[in-house]
């Protein structure tokens, strides 16, 4: 008998989250969309007929919250096998150190490091009862300092100092997660889903490279 997998995704407002969830159900997954508030009154009234995931409103600033979430999964599905941390902010363009406001950074890095924090630390005994747990953070090329330091690099010139900073801290937190949860069957990876030429500002859009890498990402073994 073929048992599915869940998975929790966590929605970041820009599309993103509903592709995933789409994809991770095509895939054979029972899945729990966590969703900020605007992403939710936005969710609760699509009409899609993938729309077969469980939408649960959640904020990701609060512990009792994500707890909340906790015990919906525990009580829809009884365990975790994959988490896909996609929540996140994204403003600031220009953001130059004369036009940073200190507490809109706070609030960024907040949704962008600290929400993801969060939802490890609550949820990670939820992999206990998973034969492969897996972790993956949606991240962004903009945090990685190589990149941003070439100049041929497409976003090399952007100014976006809360967001890029935010995402560098995610980045490196992955990989201490990594080597933390190595120990364990829980694997963490990073994984950036957007090119600049699927990119707009109203909409995203996944070309057939990421999507393979995602499809590998999420890909396992069925056992009968």
């Amino acid at each position: 008998m073929n048992v599915k997998r869940t998975a929790v995704v966590t929605d970041s407002g820009n599309g993103l989250g509903r592709t995933f969830a789409n994809t991770l159900l095509k895939n054979e997954y029972n899945v729990i969309l966590a969703a900020t508030q605007d992403s939710f009154d936005n969710l609760s009234i699509e009409t899609d007929d993938l729309h077969k995931y469980k939408l649960v409103k959640t904020d990701f600033t609060s512990d009792e919250s994500v707890f909340e979430l906790k015990n919906t999964i525990i009580n829809t599905f009884g365990h975790l096998d994959l988490l896909f941390n996609n929540v996140e902010k994204a403003n600031g363009f220009g953001q130059k150190i004369e036009q940073i406001n200190i507490e809109e950074v706070k609030s960024l890095y907040e949704m962008n490091v600290f929400a993801v924090m969060r939802t490890v630390k609550i949820l990670k005994s939820l992999f206990e009862k998973s034969e492969d747990p897996r972790i993956i953070n949606v991240t962004s090329a903009m945090g990685d300092l190589n990149k941003m330091s070439d100049e041929s690099f497409c976003y090399s010139n952007y100014c976006m100092t809360a967001y890029a900073s935010s995402k560098a801290a995610l980045n490196m937190y992955t990989h201490l997660q990594s080597k933390e949860f190595s120990p364990s069957r829980i694997s963490v990876k990073g994984f950036d889903p957007i090119a600049l030429k699927n990119c707009t500002h109203n909409s995203v859009v996944i070309c057939n490279d990421v999507m393979d890498e995602l499809l590998e990402l999420i890909s396992y073994e069925k056992k009968s």
